[in-house]
């Protein structure tokens, strides 16, 4: 790699001095690619991005790094930030060799959100991704999908992305619904019922959600699951230890989910739930490997978005998960936000 002149010497007064340094791979002749000015424009609106990367077949093409935050942490070497987005894309492409028997489309965005700050991977091109690391100056409060810098951080990369995708005529991908949680949740808060049903919506059979315990004493974490599903976003749930499921409830086979089937009946996909809950730690711990040298391995929330939905992870106690899912790409955001009231419930 080779360092070059930050791509926009323009400091934004309101987030102070931060001084972005700009490396790019040898095989890029020193030519810098048209998208740093939009990249470097990125980490000044949000100052707890310290590194924004592009992998290309594994190969850094270009990286971005600036300090960490006022009073934040002190940040990881460029380089080994540079090694660690390596493996977090290596992961990545694991884990969606791992997701296709859901027949939900590629993996196209993981957050892993620890203690320490997040790692973001998006999906770009085949073979191409784009990788970012937030480090706040301070814990933030809340839910972890809701808190501001994080949020800021998700929906900029999105669009980033999609803008490297518009450069090579590609159509927008629709990364943690992004896209449409404006027109999903006009009239309804993130989380909330959605608005009136549409004429199929109202023909549709009300389907109670479906229930399952190993044993009867896991029958309340059954029912607390039950109670957050909702056929407007979060459409399945479970308790997971490893090696088993405790408890679980979907709303899989309801007529309005009907749509997301493509092929694969309910019973087919809670199984495959069931598998990966069944080794939900040991997905967490591949990623974790990748990312804690830049971010740690306190796990908050594991979020792997794939083209037709997503799955959520909750630590909520000593080898304890939440696995939660929403088969609906539109809905991401919400269900992201459901998923961490219900880890919050099953916490208390």
């Amino acid at each position: 790699m080779s360092t070059e002149a930050p791509a926009d010497g323009t400091v934004r007064p309101e987030h102070g001095d931060r001084r972005i340094v700009v490396t790019l791979g040898s095989h890029l002749e020193g030519r810098p690619p048209g998208v740093l000015p939009a990249c470097e424009e990125l980490m000044r609106q949000v100052p707890g991005l310290v590194h924004l990367a592009r992998y290309s077949t594994g190969v850094c093409d270009f990286a971005l790094d600036a300090d960490a935050a006022p009073g934040g942490p002190d940040p990881l070497p460029p380089e080994e930030r540079q090694l660690v987005g390596r493996d977090v894309v290596h992961v990545m492409t694991d884990l969606d060799v791992q997701l296709r028997p859901a027949r939900s489309g590629d993996l196209i965005r993981t957050v892993l959100h620890t203690a320490r700050g997040v790692i973001f991977a998006l999906q770009v091109r085949r073979e191409q991704y784009l990788v970012a690391m937030t480090r706040p100056a301070a814990p933030e409060s809340g839910p972890p999908p809701g808190q501001p810098d994080v949020r800021a951080a998700d929906v900029g990369l999105s669009e980033l992305a999609n803008r490297l995708r518009e450069a090579v005529s590609q159509q927008p991908t629709n990364y943690g619904g992004w896209l449409t949680v404006p027109e999903a949740e006009a009239g309804a808060e993130t989380g909330a019922e959605g608005g009136a049903a549409g004429p199929d919506e109202a023909a549709a059979g009300t389907v109670r959600p479906r229930t399952w315990t190993a044993d009867p004493t896991y029958a309340g974490l059954a029912a607390i699951c039950r109670d957050h599903l909702d056929p407007d976003d979060l459409h399945y749930a479970a308790v997971c230890r490893p090696g088993r499921v405790e408890a679980s409830a979907d709303l899989l086979d309801d007529d309005r989910l009907e749509r997301f089937a493509d092929g694969t009946g309910s019973r087919r996909r809670r199984a495959f739930y069931g598998l990966v809950g069944q080794r939900v730690d040991v997905l967490l711990r591949t990623v974790v490997r990748a990312a804690y040298p830049a971010i740690g391995s306190r796990v908050r929330r594991l979020v792997l978005d794939v083209e037709e939905g997503a799955l959520y992870c909750y630590p909520i106690g000593l080898d304890r998960y939440l696995l939660a899912v929403t088969l609906d790409q539109s809905r991401v955001a919400a269900a992201d936000d459901r998923a961490a009231l219900l880890s919050g419930e099953l916490n208390g």
